[in-house]
Order: structure tokens, then sequence, then C-alpha cells
């Protein structure tokens, strides 16, 4: 079957979006917010949105929210006006609930499916990763399919090119992969063989990444107004000064730093201020457990002024 696939174009900035949940926990009733995310990630230079990965919890929503949510993010105006591409995380840890998200997405017309191997029962050694990478893809054989490769978060080490060489040979449709490693000789050995890839850790790896062939990367900070970092690595890559990227990218690194390092963790400090940054436009509400919640307003406060001094270091 023939797939259709428009290969990202360079400057490609992917936000991995965070899933909106009501005071009370559920996601649905609170879909109603990713209008107003949607309008303030292109304000802030982003061009695709990657639904319910990392950031967004995938694993702790159940399947009709992460439904809803996609349907949601599918109507914005932004995304049905071609200014967002639409990357959507479907992977589950039961196979068939997996094959169910992708069906649904493709259906809704999203412009790639991601998918991560189960990280319990785990694949052991390339080929069994690629085959159920292919199996999958199979199943939503005319969508384009992105490999999510995130070893630190799944547990299952293996070769990325590989993988998707094998996979690409019984699945077509397999077109390449959000990167999250940092295993740059194996990024560029997938991106060599044909596939499109993009880093995903964008904020600490794009510069090295851009050199190597990307055409892009996912921010966190991003999306709490730190865009000027990210765009600015960009920028300064395209007019061929790399000190000057590189100085952007060390900016942009510290600003993740700030987030790992605080007790809630890159998720929920990043949620937190997120939705601060929106300015009440877009409520997120907490994050589920085991994620930590940011919930005092005076640590808020202060870490919004610590990532706030690297902001004006970025402009």
């Amino acid at each position: 079957m023939t797939v259709q696939w428009q290969r990202f174009a360079k400057g490609t900035l992917v936000a991995p979006v965070h899933s909106p949940f009501s005071a009370g926990g559920g996601a649905t009733a609170a879909c109603a917010s990713i209008a107003g995310q949607a309008r303030y990630l292109v304000a802030e230079g982003f061009n695709a949105v990657f639904v319910c990965g990392t950031n967004g919890e995938s694993f702790s929503c159940s399947l009709a929210e992460r439904k809803a949510m996609l349907e949601m993010w599918m109507s914005t105006e932004e995304v049905r006006a071609k200014k967002l591409r639409m990357l959507a995380h479907v992977s589950c840890l039961a196979p068939p609930e997996t094959v169910e998200l992708a069906r649904h997405a493709a259906a809704l017309g999203v412009d790639a499916v991601s998918y991560m191997v189960p990280c319990f029962f785990k694949p052991v050694g390339d080929a069994a990763v690629a085959k159920m990478l292919a199996d999958f893809a199979l199943a939503v054989p005319t969508t384009p399919v992105l490999f999510y490769h995130f070893p630190d978060m799944t547990g299952v080490a293996c070769s990325m090119e590989r993988v998707l060489v094998a996979a690409r040979e019984a699945a077509p449709n397999v077109v390449g992969a959000k990167f999250t490693h940092n295993d740059l000789a194996d990024m560029q050995a997938s991106i060599r063989a044909g596939f499109d890839v993009l880093i995903g850790s964008g904020d600490e790896l794009l510069l090295p990444s851009l050199v190597l062939g990307t055409a892009g990367g996912f921010s966190v900070p991003g999306m709490m107004g730190g865009n000027r970092a990210i765009l600015g690595i960009f920028e300064a890559y395209e007019r061929g000064d790399l000190a000057a990227a590189a100085e952007y990218q060390d900016t942009a690194r510290q600003m993740l730093g700030l987030l790992k390092r605080h007790p809630a963790g890159f998720v929920g400090a990043g949620k937190a201020l997120a939705e601060r940054a929106m300015g009440g436009a877009a409520p997120l509400g907490p994050p589920r457990p085991p994620i930590s919640a940011l919930s005092d307003a005076a640590e808020l406060e202060r870490l919004a002024a610590e990532m706030g001094r690297l902001i004006e270091k970025a402009r």
C-alpha cells in the first residue's frame, strides 16, 4: 500500500504537550483547555505537537481519555489549518490497545503515529524489537509510523538503525523515529539509511543533531516561555554561527536541567511552569501519581524566577 509521508522540514520544533487533567483528576472534562494550548504553542514558534507522550503521561491515561484528547487536538484551528503537524503516541502495555489507539488516530487523519515497545514484558534483541514495530505498523498500513526510541524509560537497548531497517522491509510505512537517547552515531546511521529522525532531547542535543542531519527536535522549556533558546539554535545554525548556536544550546540545556533537578521532576515541575506561562488560557491541572505535583505557590514562583533568568539570557 502507498504511504503518503511529507518529510519533516528544517526547523521542525515539536511540543511534547502535557495532558490536561481537571482538579478531580479527569482528563476528558479538561479537554477544552487544549484549544488554548494550541494557540499558545503556535505563537511560541512550535510547528508540531506530540500528544500523549512522556510529558503527556500516556501510560497514566485511559484509552477513552487518550482518544478524547487526540480528538480535541485534531479539532483545533491550528491543526486544521496545518500550523501544527499532529504526531500521536499510541503505545500501551497491551498490544491490542496500542493497535486500537493507532487505528483511532489513523481514522482522525494524524500525520503520524508513534510506537514505543512495551516496558514491562520487554522484547530482547534487535530482531524482536523490529518484529514488534513491523507488526504494529502493518495494523495501520497507510499511516506513517515513527519509532519512539527512549531506552532510559523502556529499558530496551537496541540499535535503532538495525531495528528501523528490518521493520521497513516488512512494513514500508515505518518512516522514522523520535530519538530520545545520546548515541548520536546510531541516530546518524538511521538518517543515512533514509529515515526521518527527530531528536527527542532537543534541549540538550539539538545542535549536534542538526549537524548530523536531523530536521529538528523536541523542546520542553519551549512550552513555558523558553522558546527563544531553542529557536536561537536553529537560527544561528542556519547562518553558520556555531559559536552562537552553542551558547543557545547551553542555555536550553540549563533550562531542562532546572526541571530535571527539581523534586517534582521534569514532568511535574514542567507542567506547573507551562500552565503558569499560558496565564490561565489553558489550565493543565496536576500530574497523576506517582509523578509529584508542584503545588506550593511560593516554590512555583521561585522556580519561575530561576527559569526567567535563563529565558532573559537567551534573548
